[in-house]
């Protein structure tokens, strides 16, 4: 039987795995470049990865429910599609704006609604909606890439706060921190937990498991859509599987911070950690003159390592708690 040393060691091991692999990344960085630690370098890191990391914010939230969005990676170009499409049709900004979120939402909502009613799973049928919502795309552009007619539409994605900082990391750092303590210090945030570790104990303390998972997923099909508005206005245009691959980006990069792949432990800080991660991993790469296709070889043994290293702790743990 593990004594309460080890225990307590475990618990610090599977909650920092991801944080260990970042120093680790950050001293390879600055091995490989004099300019990797430059405070222009590391900004320009965390600028590049802020709309994957709105993104992942919403799958985090999913994720300690227990349950996952494949459709992610389509719904954020949808966004700007269908808020260029307003644009276009000569609504104002924020009227485009408010449309492209609504729509992002919908789609969410309506990948809770099916998971809950159907009771399938999670994974397949927003892998469903992926391709749904990829052929929608098509079919309404005419697979063209579509250009943003609103010009103060690009202040979203390339403005900064006095010049300095860019909104969508602002954004992106906000929402962490409004997350973390939503989850952390609120009832809400509580019974997301309950959600993920044991569903059946929340209905037993009638908690409206239901209404609670539909909302989950809207909130990330919403998080979607806002990282969608901010891609269009960063590159002022957008086409159909514009983001591909950030589906499974945004879950390796959860998983990399620390939430579980199985619901009920996670969070919204560590979550910038997993982003992070991804983003430096990426950077080192380029730094380290690495092809594109071995760049995606070292990112999925990445994520297998962290992955098969949280896995191992976990099964650990649950032995722990079987014997004692």
């Amino acid at each position: 039987m593990l004594n309460i040393f080890s225990w307590k060691k475990i618990n610090l091991i599977e909650n920092q795995v991801g944080l260990l692999l970042l120093i680790i990344l950050v001293f390879v960085g600055s091995y490989l470049s004099p300019y990797f630690l430059t405070v222009y370098n590391l900004y320009s890191i965390l600028w590049a990865v802020s709309v994957l990391g709105i993104v992942c914010l919403g799958q985090a939230v999913l994720l300690i429910t227990a349950n996952f969005d494949m459709s992610v990676s389509m719904v954020v170009p949808f966004t700007g599609i269908v808020t260029v499409w307003a644009q276009i049709a000569n609504y104002g900004l924020w009227t485009s704006i408010m449309i492209g979120l609504f729509v992002a939402t919908l789609i969410g909502l309506l990948n809770g609604f099916i998971v809950v009613f159907t009771k399938a799973n999670a994974f397949l049928i927003t892998f469903g909606m992926q391709t749904l919502v990829y052929a929608v795309a098509l079919i309404f552009t005419q697979a063209r890439t579509w250009y943003v007619t609103i010009p103060e539409f690009h202040e979203l994605g390339r403005g900064q706060l006095f010049g300095r900082v860019h909104y969508s990391v602002i954004i992106f750092l906000g929402m962490a921190i409004l997350l973390e303590i939503i989850l952390r210090y609120t009832r809400t945030g509580r019974y997301l937990f309950v959600l993920g570790a044991n569903e059946d104990a929340g209905r037993r303390l009638g908690l409206s498991m239901i209404k609670l998972k539909i909302l989950v997923f809207g909130f990330c099909g919403f998080m979607a859509g806002l990282a969608g508005l901010i891609m269009t206005s960063r590159l002022g245009q957008t086409r159909a599987g514009g983001a591909v691959g950030m589906d499974f980006d945004s879950v390796i990069a959860v998983v990399l911070g620390g939430t579980s792949l199985f619901g009920g432990t996670g969070g919204a800080l560590r979550t910038i950690i997993g982003v992070l991660i991804l983003g430096i991993l990426s950077n080192v790469m380029v730094l380290g003159g690495i092809p594109i296709a071995a760049q995606w070889i070292g990112k999925g043994l990445v994520f297998i390592l962290v992955a098969g290293a949280n896995e191992h702790i976990r099964k650990l743990i649950l032995d722990k708690y079987k014997k004692s």
